[in-house]
């Protein structure tokens, strides 16, 4: 009988939480190219969290980054985008080790900007965001060179939020 009853747990456990996976299974999988290491990276149980102004270590891809009241945060490079009341923003700093296309990830909604030479913002190459995939909300594209980059994150609705930089797949 204690054979019958793991049986009847496994069973028990694939019928109840397989449907719950499988619901957001169709989000995650519209994105324009595979988010699954993203959601793997923002899962981590050792994800880093980063003060805003802070920079990314370089062996380090993921992190969770605390934000501030849009308010209260000075910008080094204008964003296309104005501050909303009630917002939260920040930035963080990165090194490229090469250049190529780099995928920067987010878990929840927000705006970015990307600077490399600290004046102004690059143009994403892409874009791909979906509503209803629990763990990535926006990924974006871009062609970096290889050197310092600043991502500023604005009109983010809560105060903390997991990005990630990693070379495009």
């Amino acid at each position: 009988m204690p054979g019958s009853r793991a049986l009847l747990t496994v069973a028990l456990t694939v019928c109840c939480i397989g449907p719950a996976v499988a619901e957001d299974a169709p989000a995650c999988a519209s994105f324009a190219w595979s988010v699954a290491r993203d959601r793997a990276a923002f899962a981590a149980s050792d994800l880093p969290v980063l003060a805003s102004g802070s920079t990314l270590p370089a062996d380090t891809r993921a992190v969770q980054v605390t934000l501030k009241p849009a308010a209260e945060v000075m910008l080094s490079v204008q964003s296309e985008r104005t501050a909303k009341p009630g917002t939260f923003a920040g930035f963080i700093r990165a090194t490229v080790p090469a250049a190529g296309t780099y995928q920067l990830t987010l878990s929840d909604d927000a705006w970015i900007d990307v600077s490399q030479d600290g004046r102004t913002t690059l143009k994403p190459e892409r874009i791909s965001g979906k509503a209803g995939c629990p763990e990535v909300r926006k990924s974006l594209r871009f062609a970096l060179d290889a050197g310092p980059v600043t991502i500023e994150i604005g009109r983010a609705p809560n105060p903390q939020i997991k990005l990630d930089l990693f070379p495009a797949e």
